[in-house]
């Protein structure tokens, strides 16, 4: 049995959502997998060739332990620290799996899990969002237990709590991998799958090394500060962009699209999360005829995105401009399309 969860990409939005607005993301073609075999052992395998090479064991009553020991947390920083003796890499999945144990009645006895993935690590895609979701609804269907959707991505952030060492980590990123398709997002109104069957084509563009997101996110903090004004304007006219995006894609205008994804870069750029390698590729696009191309994730290096009619061309232009490419479509379907036992 094998679960295929998406990586994922904000489109629109970054840096406002932290501060109340709209952002888009979307799942695209690059994937995680979790396959589930039983056997006749007594504990839960959890296998991870991909980073660690290792495989981790845990009975029941070791998950019971290490839930209660997340419950009563004083802190997510805290509770990763006091629990490095399990492996660093396997903490996300056993605490997941723990909280199944503990609230759901996962049975973990002879459950043999297998995750993969192809999705490039520490590169904004959302690989251990993707992770997260694939072995969460692995478990959930090995086990036979029906959840609610609400329910399922709140259990798989738990993988991205741990990872990121935050608790309000994953709420776009593990919900868009598990939907698929579109995703908006504001602390008002959550996640929500967006009606959007739109196909695009995109290149993921590695523009170098990047600062760290938290990093640019206090960049803004300190310009929000000091000036608040011209910040929230900025960050009003970011979530125009979104509005604009959801807009265009939901009547298939790629072109509207592109000029919201244009605009949201510049408007990134004057909050000053963008850098040198980030610009010289979108002003590239501009020059080769691409629809949009922005920034996407934390900025200050790394991860951009471009649309385009024909992402295969113009990822070989790009590698002869000597940037580092990969062309991928939209995913429609997350880890969702795989659960079987759905409340």
């Amino acid at each position: 049995m094998e679960v295929r969860a998406p990586g994922v990409v904000k489109l629109l939005g970054e840096h406002a959502v932290v501060y109340g607005k709209l952002a888009v993301a979307v799942a695209i073609s690059v994937y995680a997998k979790a396959s589930v075999n039983e056997t006749e052992g007594k504990s839960l395998v959890i296998r991870l060739p991909d980073v660690s090479g290792y495989d981790y064991s845990f009975t029941e009553t070791e998950l019971r332990e290490l839930f209660s020991g997340f419950k009563g947390r004083q802190s997510i920083r805290g509770y990763a620290d006091d629990h490095r003796g399990i492996g660093e890499p396997v903490l996300p999945y056993a605490t997941i799996a723990a909280r199944l144990v503990a609230e759901h009645r996962l049975r973990p006895a002879g459950l043999d899990v297998c995750i993969n993935s192809e999705i490039p690590l520490q590169k904004g895609f959302a690989s251990s969002a993707a992770c997260s979701a694939a072995f969460t609804v692995a478990l959930l269907n090995a086990s036979k237990i029906p959840l609610p959707d609400e329910t399922v991505i709140d259990i798989a952030r738990e993988g991205d709590r741990v990872i990121h060492k935050n608790d309000g980590a994953g709420s776009i990123d593990v919900s868009t991998s598990y939907y698929g398709g579109y995703v908006s997002y504001s602390a008002s109104a959550g996640a929500k799958r967006e009606k959007i069957d739109t196909e695009i084509e995109l290149l993921l563009v590695d523009t170098g090394p990047k600062r760290s997101t938290a990093e640019m996110v206090g960049h803004v903090s300190e310009l929000y500060k000091n000036d608040k004004t011209r910040t929230v304007e900025i960050l009003d006219q970011i979530e125009d962009c979104s509005r604009s995006g959801i807009d265009a894609l939901k009547s298939n205008d790629i072109e509207g699209l592109g000029r919201s994804m244009f605009a949201d870069h510049a408007l990134l750029a004057r909050l000053g999360v963008s850098s040198s390698g980030l610009d010289e590729f979108v002003e590239f696009a501009r020059r080769n005829g691409f629809y949009g191309a922005k920034l996407s994730g934390g900025g200050g290096g790394g991860a951009a995105i471009g649309l385009c009619a024909d992402a295969a061309k113009m990822g070989a232009a790009l590698h002869k401009a000597g940037f580092d490419a990969r062309a991928i479509t939209a995913s429609l379907e997350g880890a969702k399309s795989f659960y079987k036992f759905i409340a």
